[in-house]
Protein backbone atom coordinates (compact mmCIF):
# COMPACT_ATOMS: atom_id res chain seq x y z
CA UNK A 1 0.00 0.00 0.00
CA UNK A 2 2.60 2.30 0.95
CA UNK A 3 5.12 1.38 -2.49
CA UNK A 4 1.09 2.83 -4.31
CA UNK A 5 0.60 5.71 -2.27
CA UNK A 6 4.42 6.69 -4.04
CA UNK A 7 3.55 5.63 -7.16
CA UNK A 8 0.24 7.82 -7.03
CA UNK A 9 2.11 10.74 -5.80
CA UNK A 10 4.57 10.84 -8.58
CA UNK A 11 1.91 10.62 -11.36
CA UNK A 12 0.48 13.69 -9.61
CA UNK A 13 3.41 15.29 -8.91
CA UNK A 14 3.66 17.27 -11.83
CA UNK A 15 -0.28 18.09 -12.39
CA UNK A 16 -2.33 21.04 -11.52
CA UNK A 17 -5.56 20.17 -9.55
CA UNK A 18 -8.45 22.67 -9.19
CA UNK A 19 -10.87 23.51 -7.15
CA UNK A 20 -13.25 20.61 -8.39
CA UNK A 21 -10.99 17.69 -7.39
CA UNK A 22 -9.77 17.32 -11.38
CA UNK A 23 -6.24 17.17 -12.16
CA UNK A 24 -4.66 18.52 -15.84
CA UNK A 25 -2.36 18.40 -18.44
CA UNK A 26 -1.21 21.15 -20.57
CA UNK A 27 -1.77 19.98 -24.34
CA UNK A 28 -3.28 21.25 -28.04
CA UNK A 29 -4.93 18.34 -29.86
CA UNK A 30 -6.12 20.11 -33.10
CA UNK A 31 -6.39 16.14 -35.01
CA UNK A 32 -9.29 15.51 -32.77
CA UNK A 33 -10.55 19.26 -32.35
CA UNK A 34 -13.77 19.50 -33.80
CA UNK A 35 -14.58 15.84 -31.70
CA UNK A 36 -13.72 17.50 -28.42
CA UNK A 37 -16.09 20.07 -29.71
CA UNK A 38 -18.91 18.00 -30.56
CA UNK A 39 -18.24 15.94 -27.10
CA UNK A 40 -18.37 18.49 -25.25
CA UNK A 41 -21.39 20.01 -26.60
CA UNK A 42 -22.86 16.53 -25.19
CA UNK A 43 -21.43 17.07 -22.00
CA UNK A 44 -23.04 20.09 -21.53
CA UNK A 45 -26.57 18.05 -21.36
CA UNK A 46 -27.93 17.24 -18.13
CA UNK A 47 -28.64 13.65 -17.87
CA UNK A 48 -31.33 12.12 -15.08
CA UNK A 49 -30.30 8.76 -14.95
CA UNK A 50 -26.39 8.20 -16.08
CA UNK A 51 -26.47 4.34 -16.67
CA UNK A 52 -29.83 4.71 -19.65
CA UNK A 53 -27.68 7.24 -21.53
CA UNK A 54 -24.72 4.55 -21.30
CA UNK A 55 -26.72 1.76 -22.45
CA UNK A 56 -28.04 3.10 -25.47
CA UNK A 57 -24.22 3.30 -26.24
CA UNK A 58 -22.43 0.38 -24.72
CA UNK A 59 -23.76 -2.96 -23.01
CA UNK A 60 -23.62 -2.55 -19.16
CA UNK A 61 -23.77 -6.32 -18.28
CA UNK A 62 -21.07 -6.86 -20.98
CA UNK A 63 -18.38 -4.38 -20.46
CA UNK A 64 -19.28 -5.23 -16.50
CA UNK A 65 -18.20 -8.29 -16.83
CA UNK A 66 -15.12 -7.49 -19.34
CA UNK A 67 -14.11 -4.90 -16.16
CA UNK A 68 -14.31 -8.16 -13.87
CA UNK A 69 -12.31 -9.91 -16.12
CA UNK A 70 -9.44 -7.54 -15.90
CA UNK A 71 -9.64 -7.09 -12.52
CA UNK A 72 -9.04 -10.91 -11.72
CA UNK A 73 -5.88 -10.55 -13.51
CA UNK A 74 -4.05 -7.46 -11.89
CA UNK A 75 -2.02 -7.54 -9.26
CA UNK A 76 -2.37 -6.72 -5.67
CA UNK A 77 -2.33 -2.61 -5.20
CA UNK A 78 -2.72 -2.31 -9.14
CA UNK A 79 -2.65 1.37 -10.60
CA UNK A 80 -4.69 1.29 -13.59
CA UNK A 81 -4.82 3.94 -16.94
CA UNK A 82 -8.35 4.20 -18.56
CA UNK A 83 -7.99 6.32 -21.62
CA UNK A 84 -10.89 8.28 -22.39
CA UNK A 85 -12.94 6.86 -19.38
CA UNK A 86 -15.41 9.59 -19.99
CA UNK A 87 -18.06 9.51 -17.41
CA UNK A 88 -16.09 6.36 -15.52
CA UNK A 89 -18.72 4.33 -15.28
CA UNK A 90 -16.76 1.23 -15.85
CA UNK A 91 -15.08 1.85 -12.18
CA UNK A 92 -18.21 2.10 -10.59
CA UNK A 93 -18.40 -0.88 -8.76
CA UNK A 94 -14.75 -1.31 -7.90
CA UNK A 95 -15.10 -0.48 -4.26
CA UNK A 96 -16.85 -3.76 -3.71
CA UNK A 97 -14.80 -5.84 -6.50
CA UNK A 98 -11.16 -4.86 -5.58
CA UNK A 99 -10.88 -1.81 -2.82
CA UNK A 100 -6.83 -2.48 -3.10
CA UNK A 101 -6.74 -0.61 -6.77
CA UNK A 102 -6.73 2.87 -7.87
CA UNK A 103 -7.86 4.08 -11.46
CA UNK A 104 -6.53 7.00 -13.21
CA UNK A 105 -8.68 8.22 -15.60
CA UNK A 106 -7.90 10.29 -18.45
CA UNK A 107 -10.02 12.06 -21.04
CA UNK A 108 -10.11 15.05 -23.52
CA UNK A 109 -12.70 16.46 -22.24
CA UNK A 110 -13.24 18.49 -19.31
CA UNK A 111 -17.01 18.99 -19.06
CA UNK A 112 -17.38 14.96 -18.57
CA UNK A 113 -15.47 14.89 -15.54
CA UNK A 114 -18.11 16.70 -13.89
CA UNK A 115 -20.18 13.96 -14.90
CA UNK A 116 -18.24 11.68 -13.66
CA UNK A 117 -18.08 12.96 -10.26
CA UNK A 118 -21.69 12.79 -10.17
CA UNK A 119 -22.11 9.29 -10.92
CA UNK A 120 -18.77 7.68 -9.05
CA UNK A 121 -19.08 10.24 -5.89
CA UNK A 122 -16.77 9.30 -2.97
CA UNK A 123 -14.31 7.49 -5.38
CA UNK A 124 -13.44 10.05 -6.71
CA UNK A 125 -9.77 10.98 -5.35
CA UNK A 126 -9.84 8.14 -2.99
CA UNK A 127 -9.70 5.14 -5.60
CA UNK A 128 -10.00 7.20 -8.93
CA UNK A 129 -8.04 10.08 -9.87
CA UNK A 130 -9.53 12.23 -13.10
CA UNK A 131 -7.09 13.70 -15.45
CA UNK A 132 -7.77 16.19 -18.14
CA UNK A 133 -5.26 15.33 -20.67
CA UNK A 134 -4.59 13.62 -24.18
CA UNK A 135 -4.19 9.91 -24.95
CA UNK A 136 -0.95 10.87 -27.11
CA UNK A 137 0.89 13.27 -24.79
CA UNK A 138 0.29 11.30 -21.28
CA UNK A 139 1.85 13.11 -18.97
CA UNK A 140 3.59 10.04 -16.96
CA UNK A 141 6.48 8.40 -16.68
CA UNK A 142 7.34 5.13 -17.94
CA UNK A 143 7.23 2.05 -16.18
CA UNK A 144 4.20 3.43 -14.15
CA UNK A 145 0.69 1.63 -14.62
CA UNK A 146 -0.03 -2.30 -14.14
CA UNK A 147 -2.83 -1.79 -16.89
CA UNK A 148 -3.89 0.17 -19.65
CA UNK A 149 -7.30 0.50 -20.55
CA UNK A 150 -9.32 2.00 -23.38
CA UNK A 151 -12.84 1.46 -24.68
CA UNK A 152 -14.04 3.20 -28.47
CA UNK A 153 -11.30 5.39 -27.61
CA UNK A 154 -8.39 4.68 -30.04
CA UNK A 155 -10.82 4.08 -33.00
CA UNK A 156 -11.14 8.29 -32.74
CA UNK A 157 -7.42 8.99 -32.47
CA UNK A 158 -6.03 9.22 -35.94
CA UNK A 159 -2.55 8.05 -35.15
CA UNK A 160 -3.12 4.97 -33.69
CA UNK A 161 0.49 4.07 -33.41
CA UNK A 162 1.35 7.03 -30.82
CA UNK A 163 -1.04 6.15 -29.24
CA UNK A 164 -0.36 2.57 -28.55
CA UNK A 165 3.31 3.61 -28.14
CA UNK A 166 2.52 5.96 -25.29
CA UNK A 167 0.68 2.95 -23.60
CA UNK A 168 3.11 0.65 -24.22
CA UNK A 169 5.83 3.27 -22.40
CA UNK A 170 3.53 3.95 -19.15
CA UNK A 171 3.30 0.10 -18.78
CA UNK A 172 5.02 -1.57 -15.99
CA UNK A 173 7.65 -3.63 -17.42
CA UNK A 174 7.30 -7.45 -17.15
CA UNK A 175 3.79 -8.00 -16.32
CA UNK A 176 2.03 -4.38 -17.39
CA UNK A 177 -0.98 -4.86 -19.76
CA UNK A 178 -2.91 -3.34 -22.37
CA UNK A 179 -6.21 -4.28 -23.28
CA UNK A 180 -7.75 -2.01 -26.36
CA UNK A 181 -11.88 -2.07 -27.29
CA UNK A 182 -12.83 -1.03 -30.86
CA UNK A 183 -16.18 -1.10 -32.63
CA UNK A 184 -15.65 -3.97 -34.75
CA UNK A 185 -16.24 -4.76 -38.33
CA UNK A 186 -19.33 -6.88 -38.07
CA UNK A 187 -19.84 -8.99 -41.22
CA UNK A 188 -23.70 -9.14 -40.84
CA UNK A 189 -24.11 -5.37 -40.07
CA UNK A 190 -21.89 -4.84 -43.56
CA UNK A 191 -24.11 -7.16 -45.36
CA UNK A 192 -27.65 -5.40 -44.09
CA UNK A 193 -25.97 -1.98 -44.84
CA UNK A 194 -24.99 -3.02 -48.20
CA UNK A 195 -28.57 -4.56 -48.74
CA UNK A 196 -30.04 -1.55 -47.43
CA UNK A 197 -27.98 1.04 -49.86
CA UNK A 198 -26.36 2.47 -46.82
CA UNK A 199 -22.66 3.20 -46.37
CA UNK A 200 -20.82 1.07 -43.44
CA UNK A 201 -18.15 2.97 -42.40
CA UNK A 202 -15.02 1.19 -41.80
CA UNK A 203 -11.90 3.73 -41.51
CA UNK A 204 -12.13 7.56 -42.38
CA UNK A 205 -13.41 10.91 -41.18
CA UNK A 206 -16.80 11.70 -40.44
CA UNK A 207 -19.02 14.63 -39.82
CA UNK A 208 -17.46 15.39 -36.49
CA UNK A 209 -15.13 12.65 -36.01
CA UNK A 210 -12.54 10.08 -37.04
CA UNK A 211 -13.32 6.64 -36.70
CA UNK A 212 -11.24 3.48 -37.34
CA UNK A 213 -12.65 -0.21 -36.80
CA UNK A 214 -11.07 -2.25 -35.06
CA UNK A 215 -8.63 -4.70 -38.21
CA UNK A 216 -5.80 -7.14 -38.53
CA UNK A 217 -3.15 -3.75 -39.28
CA UNK A 218 -4.02 -3.18 -35.66
CA UNK A 219 -3.32 -5.86 -34.78
CA UNK A 220 -0.04 -6.38 -35.94
CA UNK A 221 1.08 -3.10 -34.92
CA UNK A 222 0.52 -3.89 -31.40
CA UNK A 223 2.46 -6.97 -31.89
CA UNK A 224 5.47 -5.20 -33.60
CA UNK A 225 5.35 -2.44 -30.57
CA UNK A 226 4.98 -4.80 -27.66
CA UNK A 227 6.78 -7.70 -29.26
CA UNK A 228 4.32 -10.16 -28.16
CA UNK A 229 1.13 -12.28 -29.41
CA UNK A 230 -1.82 -9.98 -29.34
CA UNK A 231 -5.11 -11.73 -28.32
CA UNK A 232 -8.29 -10.95 -29.63
CA UNK A 233 -11.79 -10.99 -27.79
CA UNK A 234 -14.93 -10.59 -29.51
CA UNK A 235 -17.83 -8.82 -27.28
CA UNK A 236 -21.48 -6.94 -27.65
CA UNK A 237 -22.91 -9.99 -29.75
CA UNK A 238 -26.60 -9.15 -29.70
CA UNK A 239 -26.13 -5.79 -28.81
CA UNK A 240 -26.88 -3.89 -31.74
CA UNK A 241 -27.88 0.02 -31.35
CA UNK A 242 -27.48 0.58 -35.27
CA UNK A 243 -30.50 -1.15 -35.50
CA UNK A 244 -32.43 0.31 -32.69
CA UNK A 245 -32.06 -2.90 -30.20
CA UNK A 246 -31.04 -1.33 -27.16
CA UNK A 247 -32.58 -4.02 -24.60
CA UNK A 248 -29.56 -5.94 -23.88
CA UNK A 249 -27.05 -2.91 -23.37
CA UNK A 250 -29.59 -2.18 -20.34
CA UNK A 251 -27.95 -2.90 -16.34
CA UNK A 252 -29.57 -6.45 -15.30
CA UNK A 253 -31.27 -7.19 -18.38
CA UNK A 254 -31.29 -10.93 -18.85
CA UNK A 255 -30.14 -10.51 -22.49
CA UNK A 256 -27.20 -8.63 -21.98
CA UNK A 257 -25.90 -11.20 -19.18
CA UNK A 258 -26.44 -13.86 -21.55
CA UNK A 259 -24.33 -11.73 -24.07
CA UNK A 260 -22.01 -11.20 -21.79
CA UNK A 261 -20.99 -14.88 -21.73
CA UNK A 262 -21.22 -15.18 -25.20
CA UNK A 263 -18.11 -13.51 -25.65
CA UNK A 264 -14.64 -14.76 -26.33
CA UNK A 265 -12.49 -15.45 -28.78
CA UNK A 266 -13.76 -17.88 -31.85
CA UNK A 267 -13.49 -16.36 -34.91
CA UNK A 268 -16.77 -16.93 -35.85
CA UNK A 269 -17.87 -14.17 -33.48
CA UNK A 270 -16.50 -11.62 -35.04
CA UNK A 271 -19.28 -11.91 -37.95
CA UNK A 272 -21.89 -10.47 -35.17
CA UNK A 273 -19.93 -8.86 -32.55
CA UNK A 274 -20.61 -5.24 -31.87
CA UNK A 275 -17.18 -4.58 -30.84
CA UNK A 276 -13.50 -6.28 -31.00
CA UNK A 277 -10.65 -6.10 -28.85
CA UNK A 278 -7.01 -6.69 -28.19
CA UNK A 279 -4.84 -7.96 -25.15
CA UNK A 280 -1.02 -7.82 -25.02
CA UNK A 281 1.40 -7.84 -22.19
CA UNK A 282 4.69 -6.58 -21.97
CA UNK A 283 7.57 -8.10 -21.47
CA UNK A 284 10.70 -6.06 -22.51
Amino acid sequence: MAKQILRLNEIIKNLEQNSEGIYSQEFSNNSQEKEIAMRTAIADIDYNDYLFEISRNHSIPVMDREVSLALNNVPKNSIILDLGGCWGWHWRNIKRQRPDVKVVIVDLVHQNFIHAKKLLGDLINDQIILVHGDATKLPFNKNTFDLVWTVQTFQHIPDFKLAVKESHRVLISNGGKFINYSLNRTSLIEYLYKILNKKYHIKGEMDSFYLERASEDQKELIKNIFGAKVCSRFTEILFKPELKFYHSGKMNSILGVIDSWLSGSFFILGWFARQQSFMVGKND
